[in-house]
C-alpha cells in the first residue's frame, strides 16, 4: 500500500514538472499572444461600435454582459487549438517524443502535465475576459450580475471539454494541421449544425457540446430558463432545447473526461 502511495506521489511530481515545463513554453508562445491578442480585440470591437453606431449599451447588468459572453465559446475553441489541438500529435510529427520517451515518465504521467498546464491556460485566458468584462460593466452599468461566477464555472467546464476532445484528436491524427481542422470543424460547425437539426426533429441534443454550452449564457438569467416551444408563422412548433445546469455540466465533464482518458489510451499504444 505504502508502495504504491509512494509511486503514485512520484508520478504526480513528476506530472507538475511537466505542468511547469509546459507553462513555460505556452506563456511564451505565439498562441498565449494570439489568444491574449483576440480577446483584446473582442472586447474593443464590442466596447467601440456601439457608441460608433450611436447605439447605447444595455442598462441591465445581464444584457450588458450578455453580449460579450456569447463570445466565450470562440474563445475556448481558440485556446484549445492553440494549446491542445497540437500537443500530443507535435511529439511524434516533430519526432520530440524520441527524446522525451526514453525518460523514466510515464505517458499517462506526461500526458496529465500537458493537459493540466493546457487548462490552466485556458482558464487564465477565460478570467482575464471575464475580468476585463466585469470591469467594464461596472464602470458602464454600475453593477455587476453575480450570475457571473457561474457563467465562468460553465466557461471552463465548457474548455475541459473541447481540450479533452481536442487532445483525444490530437492523439489519434497524423499532423497538427489535421487535429486543428478537425477540432474547428467539430466545435464549430457539425455539432452548431446538428443542435438545430436535432431541435427541428423534436430530438433533445442535450448529449451535444454546443448544446451545453448555452448554459454559459443562460446562467447569467434569473431564473435560469427552461425550454420552450415557439409557433411559427406557418403552424410548425420549433423546440428551444435549454439544458438543466446539472445536464450541461455533466456532459461537459464526460466529454472532457473521455477525452483524456481516450487520449492516454492512443497515446500509450503509438509508436514513433
Amino acid at each position: 500500500m505504502s508502495e504504491n502511495m509512494s509511486g503514485m506521489n512520484h508520478d504526480l511530481m513528476q506530472a507538475g514538472v511537466v505542468t511547469r515545463y509546459e507553462l513555460e513554453k505556452h506563456f511564451k508562445s505565439k498562441g498565449f499572444i494570439g489568444i491574449a491578442a483576440v480577446i483584446l480585440l473582442i472586447i474593443v470591437l464590442m466596447t467601440a461600435v456601439k457608441p460608433l453606431l450611436g447605439i447605447d449599451f444595455a442598462t441591465d447588468p445581464v444584457d450588458f454582459v450578455s453580449d460579450y459572453v456569447n463570445w466565450v465559446a470562440i474563445i475556448v475553441l481558440i485556446g484549445a487549438v492553440a494549446f491542445a489541438s497540437g500537443s500530443i500529435v507535435s511529439e511524434f510529427e516533430k519526432r520530440t517524443g524520441l527524446l522525451m520517451f526514453p525518460q523514466p515518465v510515464k505517458r499517462f504521467t506526461y500526458l496529465l502535465g500537458k493537459f493540466a498546464s493546457t487548462m490552466i491556460v485556458v482558464t487564465a485566458a477565460l478570467a482575464l475576459y471575464y475580468l476585463i468584462v466585469a470591469v467594464l460593466c461596472l464602470g458602464i452599468v454600475g453593477s455587476v450580475p453575480s450570475t457571473m461566477l457561474v457563467s465562468f464555472g460553465f466557461a471552463v467546464l465548457y474548455g475541459f471539454a473541447v481540450c479533452g476532445v481536442a487532445y483525444l484528436l490530437s492523439s489519434i491524427l497524423k499532423s497538427s494541421t489535421g487535429a486543428i481542422v478537425a477540432t474547428v470543424l467539430l466545435f464549430l460547425m457539425v455539432m452548431p449544425i446538428l443542435d438545430p437539426l436535432l431541435s427541428m426533429a423534436g430530438i433533445d441534443p442535450f448529449f451535444l457540446a454546443s448544446n451545453a454550452s448555452g448554459a454559459i449564457g443562460y446562467s447569467l438569467e434569473t431564473p435560469y430558463p427552461e425550454t420552450f416551444t415557439m409557433t411559427m408563422p406557418h403552424g410548425a412548433e420549433l423546440i428551444t432545447y435549454i439544458p438543466t445546469q446539472l445536464t450541461a455540466a455533466a456532459v461537459m465533464l464526460v466529454y472532457g473526461i473521455a477525452g483524456v482518458i481516450g487520449s492516454a489510451f492512443v497515446f500509450k499504444k503509438r509508436q514513433m
